[in-house]
């Protein structure tokens, strides 16, 4: 981290007590980067007026070396893919179409297996402080009956936990458009809202293709934040909580649409977890 700080240009000071980090990703995942707090790419923290933050001044914050790891989906020989041909046979036989109807197909999954924070001790041991692990699937709707547009949805999961007498205070993942890929437009997303509660629930998490749908749940504890951008796709969701011995979670879906003949949405994303003792 202390390389990773002096390529930021930031002081020595902000991430001396930050040992090292363990990134176990898949050889799928590409241009993985650390990015500074900048608004979007890190839990939002708000100061008056809802201006952002510096996380070094946040309370919750261990130091003021919160940054975040950005990775992209590696490209695939089916990002081109045309994946609604059948509507041009259903244009020329309106029959065979209604005997097909929707739904979604899961086209691509993977994960970045794990982030692993360590901090470095009065000794120079270096010892685990808690990790982060993100997943996501994409799904597309097949036999929409649009000759317009493609539909997708991006799920992004993720869960965290500490390490010994160490404790997790916020964890998350959040999902962009890799502007390598085609332009995407707004379509649906869950969760609308933040939510806290006291105890830990089952959530339903699900959206709206065009005809289909895709959905899932998850375990909900303390509280969700969710983070719904303007632009087209980009949402976030984090966990944040006091000290816990036991593993936290987020998810959210998006659901875009992509105009005909323009291949599959490309993603990027950014995880990160924020420890205390």
């Amino acid at each position: 981290m202390s390389k990773v700080a002096s390529q930021l240009n930031l002081p020595d000071s902000v991430c001396k007590e930050r040992g090292s980090e363990v990134l176990v990703a898949p050889q799928s995942v590409t241009n993985i980067t650390y990015t500074m707090s900048d608004g979007e790419t890190v839990e939002p923290l708000n100061g008056e007026n809802g201006t952002p933050v510096d996380p070094g001044d946040d309370p919750a914050s261990p130091d003021g070396c919160d940054l975040s790891v950005e990775w992209e989906e590696a490209p695939d020989a089916d990002d081109s893919v045309q994946d609604d041909p059948e509507e041009a046979s259903q244009e020329s036989s309106p029959k065979a179409a209604a005997a097909t109807r929707p739904y979604s197909k899961k086209v691509a999954s993977d994960c970045f297996r794990r982030r692993v924070a360590k901090v470095e001790l009065h000794d120079g041991s270096k010892m685990s402080t808690a990790y982060n692990d993100s997943c996501y699937q994409n799904w597309v709707e097949k036999y929409d009956g649009n000759n317009s547009w493609n539909y997708y949805s991006k799920r992004a999961m993720s869960t965290c936990d500490s390490y010994g007498n160490f404790s997790i205070r916020s964890c998350g993942h959040g999902v962009k458009r890799n502007p390598s890929g085609p332009k995407v437009h707004w379509q649906d997303w869950a969760p609308n809202a933040s939510q806290e509660r006291n105890d830990c629930r089952s959530r339903s998490v699900g959206v709206t293709l065009w005809k289909t749908s895709v959905s899932a749940s998850f375990d909900l504890c303390e509280k969700q934040l969710i983070y719904k951008y303007a632009e087209a796709g980009k949402m976030s969701s984090y966990w944040k909580g006091g000290r816990t011995l036991h593993a936290r979670g987020t998810q959210h879906q998006v659901a875009v649409k992509v105009g005909q003949n323009s291949g599959r949405p490309k993603w990027k994303h950014w995880m990160n977890v924020r420890w205390g003792v």
